[in-house]
């Protein structure tokens, strides 16, 4: 059983109890697993990344589990989507992540190459709450969901300055 197999059986194990996530089976799961790695492609090379509210631990999970080098933090306010998460760490001996109980209005400074979210709130209000934690050079991957479109004609243009870049990743939707 490879380590995507052990989080996804760990995943509905836990969601049936603690409701975690809207996912009910295996198979969407696996639909969440492959949308979190279809990025790898175009990914450049980063050591550190921050994932802002990692719930169910989409995307960061999988993609820790992809890039066992890069050392991954993972925020989570919620108690029991922490608690899952440490639970991961543990039963798939995720070596390379650090799991923290704040929001990111609370998070202590740190610097990443990489900060990565998947549907918390629009792409204005992350970018500026997260900018700061940003090393110059890095980028911003966010997984955004049919409101992309609306969000990216209201940013500014001044976000996309300093050696920064800002990437946006959406499932194409099946019809």
């Amino acid at each position: 059983m490879t380590s995507l197999d052990r989080f996804s059986a760990l995943l509905l194990e836990w969601n049936q109890i603690h409701a975690l996530s809207g996912v009910k089976n295996l198979a969407q799961i696996q639909t969440q697993i492959v949308d979190s790695l279809q990025v790898c492609n175009f990914l450049k090379p980063f050591n550190t990344c921050l994932d802002i509210g990692s719930g169910a631990g989409f995307p960061a999970i999988p993609l820790a589990l992809h890039f066992p080098s890069a050392h991954f933090t993972l925020l989570e306010p919620n108690a029991k989507k922490i608690a899952f998460l440490h639970h991961v760490k543990s039963a798939l001996n995720l070596q390379n992540i650090t799991l923290k109980r704040v929001r990111l209005q609370e998070l202590s400074p740190i610097q990443v190459d990489l900060i990565t979210s998947r549907a918390l709130m629009n792409a204005q209000e992350l970018l500026h709450l997260s900018d700061p934690f940003l090393k110059a050079g890095g980028y911003f991957l966010f997984y955004k969901g049919s409101l992309l479109e609306q969000e990216i004609v209201s940013l500014p243009s001044e976000r996309f300055v300093y050696g920064k870049r800002v990437y946006f990743y959406r499932q194409k939707e099946i019809l």
